[in-house]
């Protein structure tokens, strides 16, 4: 069994220091998930919506450590880090909105009669954590999917185990059924094994060469869900600005917030031909 550590990019000091998870046991973790699907996708949707409420509260309760974990974990300023635990608590309102407005069931008339559209839980869901928002993002996958009726197996990324943990105490304190929210810690190679452990869906955040790995893995599976969420080219567009010297801090916030290691962060410029767009480039 290979131990993996976490370090405080700001300190070198170790933050995490545990086992990866072997295949055996990141099979095991499917099989839970799986042997508590049935009974979580038949269970009432308040039953479900109370859930993932309590584990909102859990995220309130426990923000100020798991914003100082994020920090550690990650380097990022605490500041930084507190407003990603109110985006984790805030997604779980916005995920029980969009799980309203999107489901139930539909009836239309045809040419030939009626058609009826219901939905239904799907089953078993991989969900693979980035490291620039290791509580944010991954947050942002399970909630919705416990909504659904949907199972978890949830890797963090090796680079903030202590924040996958930590979500994981805070499912278990929410008192979720045993097998609902499962996690296994490690790195590629618990990974890879999580995506040969039958699972129905895969829920990724990070490169576009992994995406376009796991895009040819399950070309051939139309079962298995695919959500990628994978890099941005952002253009940053400045017109008619009145103050270039303000602009000019918003275009280096945009771009290096967060060290540039966002989705969302600007990788390109463009400002009028002339003196307006020189004046914005020497500010």
């Amino acid at each position: 069994m290979t131990n993996f550590t976490s370090i405080d990019p700001a300190t070198g000091d170790t933050v995490w220091d545990g086992p990866a998870a072997s295949p055996a046991e990141v099979q095991a973790a499917a099989d839970r998930a799986r042997a508590a699907f049935p009974d979580w996708a038949d269970r009432p949707r308040q039953d479900r919506i109370d859930a993932v409420k309590r584990y909102q509260a859990v995220l309130k309760d426990r923000a100020p450590q798991m914003a100082e974990a994020i920090s550690r974990e990650t380097g990022k300023a605490l500041w930084e880090t507190t407003t990603e635990l109110q985006a984790m608590q805030g997604k779980v309102d916005i995920s029980i909105r969009a799980y309203d407005e999107r489901t139930g069931e539909r009836t239309a008339a045809t040419a030939f009669g009626s058609a009826t559209l219901r939905h239904r839980p799907h089953g078993v869901a991989a969900v693979l954590g980035p490291f620039n928002f290791p509580g944010h993002l991954p947050n942002g996958h399970i909630v919705p999917a416990l909504l659904a009726g949907d199972t978890v197996v949830f890797k963090p990324s090796e680079e903030t185990p202590l924040t996958g943990q930590l979500m994981a105490e805070a499912f278990e304190a929410a008192d979720l059924p045993t097998g609902v929210v499962n996690v296994v810690q490690g790195g590629r190679d618990t990974g890879a094994a999580l995506l040969d452990s039958g699972i129905d869906a895969l829920m990724f955040t990070g490169s576009g060469a992994a995406g376009a790995h796991f895009r040819r893995k399950f070309a051939d599976d139309p079962h298995v869900i695919l959500a990628l969420e994978l890099g941005g080219n952002n253009p940053l567009v400045v017109w008619d600005a009145a103050d270039a010297e303000a602009v000019a801090g918003i275009v280096v916030q945009s771009a290096f917030i967060t060290t540039g290691q966002r989705c969302s962060c600007a990788r390109r410029l463009i400002v009028p031909e002339g003196p307006q767009g020189d004046a914005i480039l020497e500010a």
